[in-house]
């Protein structure tokens, strides 16, 4: 009996870890966006030593150009208010939504993050920042399940607060704003800016995803399938050993 008692608390402490752990293992890395979807932004605030300049920016408009596995090519394009283009313009780069990489480099804040991640989940590079929460929004007119990124920053130089929301979807960034405050001689000095879409074709071509009651615990239901099964199959064995030593 003491045996049996010992291989069934084995049983549940071996499904108690499967549990936890798929979570983790069950979060996955994709694209949510395809050649030739664009992102406009506008709106654009700049104020403060080194974000001046930020308010002159009249749009800048990202498009794919190519999607290769993870990997999603983006080609800028953006003017000031006075029609010239902005530093930049005509830029490409490759940013690996897998390893959180621009252009190979690890990049910690950029345009596009995987699709459909959810809250808690890590944003690549890993071991550096989490999606904090999942939320409904409205974008153009059009309600998006996003992703929000605030990232806090305190240094005795200087302190900063970064908020980037994605959409859950594509992963497109679709506003970000930073306040960063400096100790002058005389005194705190701050700095901040802020744009957001205004225009985009990528919500006509995917659907918003439903926000859960908990992102961060939803599991795919074949792995509780799975589960259910071994452990019946493991339970029904330990059973039948049991009966044929009484």
């Amino acid at each position: 009996m003491t045996n049996f008692k010992f291989y069934i608390a084995l049983v549940f402490t071996v499904l108690l870890f499967a549990v936890l752990t798929i979570p983790v293992l069950a979060v996955t890395y994709t694209t949510g966006v395809t050649n030739g979807q664009y992102i406009k932004y506008g709106n654009f605030l700049g104020r403060g030593p080194g974000f001046e300049a930020f308010g002159d920016y009249d749009s800048l408009t990202l498009q794919v150009t190519n999607v290769a596995g993870n990997q999603v090519t983006l080609f800028s394009t953006g003017q000031f208010k006075n029609g010239t283009a902005i530093p930049g313009n005509g830029t490409v780069t490759v940013w690996d939504v897998a390893t959180g990489t621009e252009n190979g480099a690890p990049s910690t804040q950029g345009p596009i993050i995987a699709s459909n991640l959810n809250a808690g989940n890590s944003i690549p590079p890993l071991d550096t920042y989490t999606v904090n929460s999942t939320e409904n929004r409205q974008y153009l007119a059009v309600t998006r399940s996003v992703n929000l990124l605030s990232i806090t920053i305190s240094t005795p130089d200087y302190n900063s607060s970064l908020t980037y929301i994605y959409d859950k979807a594509s992963g497109m960034l679709l506003e970000s704003s930073s306040i960063t405050t400096v100790q002058g001689e005389s005194g705190p000095v701050t700095s901040d800016y802020s744009y957001s879409i205004v225009q985009t074709n990528i919500f006509s071509s995917t659907s918003p995803s439903p926000t859960p009651i908990n992102p961060s615990l939803t599991i795919p239901i074949i792995y509780i399938i799975v589960i259910i099964i071994i452990f019946i199959v493991i339970l029904a064995a330990m059973l039948v050993l049991f009966r044929k030593r009484i």
